[in-house]
C-alpha cells in the first residue's frame, strides 16, 4: 500500500498535466472567448468537446458532476498518499505562478517536473496536429490496456478495497476504450488530412511524449525500489539492536 501511495504522488503529475493538454487543444480548435465565432472543422470541434465533457466534468455513481483530476485526489486520500505536492502545486497555480516557479516551490521530484515541463514545452511550442497527436497516442490510446493490467493487480493485492482508485481506473478503461480513444485518433487524422508532413510531425510529438512518459515510469520505479531498499535496511538494522 505504501508504493501504491508513492506511485499515485508522482502519477497525479500527470493526470493534472493530461488536463491541461486537452484544454490547449480546446482553446486551439473552438471558440472559448466572447463574442463567440465558428473557429476551424466543426467535427474537429465536436470531438475535442465531447473528450472535455467526461474528463473535466464525468458523472459518479452517485453524488455530483466531478472531473477526473479530482476525482483522483479522492482516491489519493483514500488510499493514504500525501497530497501535499500537488496541493501545493495547485495554490501556487491559483495565485498566478508560472508552472515551472509552481513545481519549484511544491519541491516535485525532478523526474515529474522535466515530465510536465516535456509536455508544457509542447504545449506552448507545438502545433495543433502534434499536441493531438501527443494527447492521443502519447495518453489516451495506451490508457485501456496500462490500467486493466493495473487493475488486475490492485483487486489481486487489495480485494474489495480502493474503491475510488478502482472506479477512477475502470472509468478511465471505458471511456478511453470506447469512446476518447477512438475520438482522439478522429481527431488526429482530420489534422493531418492535408499532409504527409503533418503525419510526420504528429508521429515524432507522439513519439517524444510516450519517451518521455517511459522516463517517467522509471523514474516511479526507481523511486518505489528506494523504498523497498530503505524499508529492508530499517529492517536488518531493527534485527541487529
Amino acid at each position: 500500500m505504501e508504493h501504491l501511495a508513492l506511485f499515485m504522488e508522482y502519477h497525479v503529475f500527470a493526470v493534472w498535466d493530461f488536463m491541461s493538454l486537452l484544454k490547449a487543444l480546446q482553446m486551439r480548435l473552438t471558440c472559448v472567448g466572447v463574442p463567440w465565432l465558428p473557429i476551424g472543422d466543426a467535427r474537429v470541434r465536436r470531438l475535442v468537446n465531447e473528450i472535455v465533457l467526461g474528463e473535466e466534468s464525468d458523472c459518479m455513481p452517485a453524488g455530483p458532476a466531478i472531473s477526473h483530476f479530482e476525482l483522483y485526489l479522492q482516491a489519493m486520500r483514500e488510499v493514504g498518499a500525501d497530497t501535499t505536492r500537488i496541493d501545493t502545486f495547485i495554490a501556487g497555480l491559483r495565485a498566478g505562478d508560472p508552472v515551472s516557479a509552481a513545481l519549484r516551490s511544491a519541491a516535485v521530484p525532478a523526474p515529474v517536473a522535466a515530465f510536465v515541463q516535456q509536455t508544457f514545452g509542447l504545449i506552448d511550442h507545438g502545433q495543433v496536429h502534434e499536441i493531438a497527436a501527443a494527447f492521443t497516442y502519447g495518453r489516451e490510446d495506451l490508457i485501456p490496456q496500462l490500467f486493466s493490467q493495473l487493475v488486475e493487480q490492485l483487486q489481486r493485492r487489495f480485494p474489495d478495497r480502493l474503491g475510488t482508485l478502482r472506479y477512477y481506473l475502470d472509468r478511465h478503461i471505458e471511456l478511453d476504450g470506447d469512446e476518447h480513444g477512438e475520438l482522439g485518433r478522429q481527431m488526429v487524422e482530420l489534422l493531418c488530412e492535408d499532409g504527409q508532413h503533418k503525419g510526420r510531425e504528429a508521429s515524432a510529438a507522439a513519439v517524444v511524449a510516450l519517451r518521455s512518459r517511459i522516463a517517467l515510469w522509471d523514474a516511479i520505479a526507481d523511486a518505489i525500489m528506494g523504498e523497498h531498499k530503505r524499508a529492508g535496511q530499517s529492517l536488518i538494522c531493527h534485527v541487529e539492536l
